[in-house]
């Protein structure tokens, strides 16, 4: 009979601590990664969609003077989707908790823009994103309950990258 608990236990254990990852995708990192540390793994996996690219991707026109990096007059950014995950207000410790993803792309190098509008209240926090497998997710962000307006407010989080760019739909949120 003891052998069976400790098993059930540890599977219990198992399944709640693997939802954890749902949250946040490099969960037990020490620290945040690197450009340097990215950049070969990003660029290889996106040399095959590089080569399927059309001249409507990215219009690159030729100038009179050699630049080392293209204007952001010369690249063609694409609109991707932007998803609240999780919207909550935690009273305890006084924060509105907002997670947000870009479901359709892995991208490095972008910063998410938090919105929080309500009563007479407009307030804006950024955060970096982070590529994952498959996805790409906006750092948790908290915005300080003392700071907001007490009643309905609504959250939206925008995207902007050298590639791409997106907005979320406004969420509702109840600020008590």
């Amino acid at each position: 009979m003891p052998r069976k608990f400790v098993v059930a236990v540890l599977a219990l254990a198992s399944l709640t601590l693997s939802g954890c990852s749902v949250f946040y995708p490099n969960w037990g990192a020490t620290s945040l990664p690197t450009e340097s540390n990215l950049a070969p793994e990003i660029s290889e996996s996106a040399a095959p969609e590089s080569s399927e690219s059309t001249d409507a991707e990215v219009a690159i026109e030729p100038s009179e003077s050699p630049s080392a990096e293209p204007t952001a007059t010369e690249i063609k950014r694409k609109e991707t989707t932007v998803e609240i995950i999780m919207a909550f207000v935690d009273q305890e410790a006084g924060v509105l908790q907002v997670v947000a993803q870009l479901p359709e792309i892995v991208d490095l190098g972008g910063t998410c823009t938090f919105k929080f509008i309500g009563g007479s209240v407009s307030k804006s926090l950024t955060a970096k994103a982070e590529p994952s497998s498959d996805y790409t997710q906006c750092h948790p962000i908290e915005f300080e309950l003392k700071d907001l307006a007490v009643g309905d407010g609504v959250i939206s989080v925008s995207y902007e990258s050298d590639g791409y760019f997106g907005e979320s739909a406004g969420q509702s949120v109840v600020i008590g």
